[in-house]
């Protein structure tokens, strides 16, 4: 996606809520039997807008994701974790546990696993429709409520079209087909169908099973091979196909075949494209470990530790992967006690937030690999 695509993904929802607010509010203001005040009012009206698009964008990330969880529900799907900004409700030993996690780079996630493929099928489209869906539908409730209330009280139609404009840009946000930090709704429904994507189609549903094994307690390393052995990892074009050749890396991490883990990671870091963000990022965190437990050459390391990997490892500093490769860094690098000791309790503090329970033990071994090269 060129520099155009990404201001218009970013932006284009905004100015639509800008648009959207400014006629709602001309139309109270000319509706409306009560008369405009003074400074009071109008400071009124400002923290008014302000706490509902709060409350409105919390709550529709919640609608969102509920409505993945309903949809997938219908269609077959199980349960794994479901988030919302920083809590996330998970399923561990077939208890609903609360951890203090969200996944980088979004608002909610809904985590669900598929029911098994039939002749290379699954249901999909309703799955990935109902959130979209869930914040349309509810938005234009909202909205019928602004119009109802606009001639008897501007608070009421001032909060209401508030949570329907703003419903409105969750549903556009998700809709406009892009991988610019993780594939879209969007971009599932309109690519997901096409016959020449079948290899999307089976990484997505790979990337899902993988995620609810490792969830339920399921270490990498004990995943089927055939969960990811059919990847191509020199032709890989779709983002679910790279995360699925990750999958394949974090099964030869587990096991503790380093050399090949470290080759197959290379060979990824290589090809990538326009892989999203989300996956990219973890895979450049997974190149500089591995740059770091075995021949840590200095002008290596610099390269790779660059001001964009620096800026995800800051925003994604409680992923255990981050925490691992961080406490690598400071015992073979910096060679700081102090900083490696900063690093290991975060590492552990990323591990109890996990909701992938099953990759922890493999991650505490990693650890203990640094351990033996200090």
């Amino acid at each position: 996606m060129g520099k155009i695509g990404i201001i218009l993904v970013q932006w284009g929802p905004v100015a639509l809520v800008f648009v959207g607010g400014w006629f709602g509010f001309s139309y109270i203001n000319q509706a409306s039997a009560q008369t405009a005040g003074g400074l009071l009012w109008a400071v009124g009206v400002i923290l008014t807008t302000m706490a509902a698009v709060i409350i409105g964008m919390a709550f529709n990330i919640l609608l969102h994701e509920s409505g993945h969880l309903m949809g997938g529900s219908i269609t077959g799907y199980s349960f794994l974790s479901f988030g919302v900004l920083n809590m996330t409700i998970v399923k561990e030993n077939g208890k609903l546990v609360r951890k203090n996690y969200r996944i980088p780079g979004t608002g909610g996630a809904c985590s669900l696993s598929p029911p098994d493929m039939k002749n290379g099928k699954y249901p999909y489209m309703l799955f990935i429709s109902s959130g979209l869906l869930a914040n349309f539908l509810v938005s234009c409730i909202f909205l019928g409520l602004f119009y109802h209330f606009a001639g008897t009280s501007d608070f009421w139609a001032r909060v209401f079209l508030v949570f329907g404009v703003v419903g409105v840009y969750c549903g556009v946000a998700n809709i406009i087909p892009h991988k610019y930090i993780s594939p879209s709704d969007g971009y599932l429904l309109f690519n997901l169908g096409r016959a020449k994507n079948a290899e999307m189609r089976r990484g997505l549903w790979s990337c899902l099973r993988v995620q609810g094994l490792v969830a339920s307690g399921t270490r990498p390393r004990d995943i089927p091979v055939e969960m990811f052995d059919w990847v191509d990892i020199d032709n890989i074009g779709d983002p679910f196909t790279m995360e699925t050749a990750k999958k394949r890396y974090e099964y030869l991490l587990d096991r503790q075949e380093y050399d090949e883990a470290g080759k197959l990671v290379k060979t990824l870091c290589d090809n990538q494209q326009e892989t999203p963000e989300v996956i990219k990022m973890p895979l450049y965190c997974e190149l500089l470990f591995h740059e770091l437990i075995g021949e840590c050459r200095q002008e290596e390391i610099d390269r790779l530790y660059d001001k964009n990997l620096k800026e995800f490892i800051k925003g994604a500093h409680l992923e255990v992967v981050v925490q691992r490769l961080m406490y690598a860094y400071a015992c073979l690098v910096l060679k700081d006690a102090a900083k490696a000791e900063e690093h290991l309790e975060l590492f552990h503090k990323a591990c109890d937030m996990s909701i992938q329970s099953g990759a922890v033990p493999g991650e505490q071994e990693l650890i203990a690999l640094i351990d033996r090269q200090k």
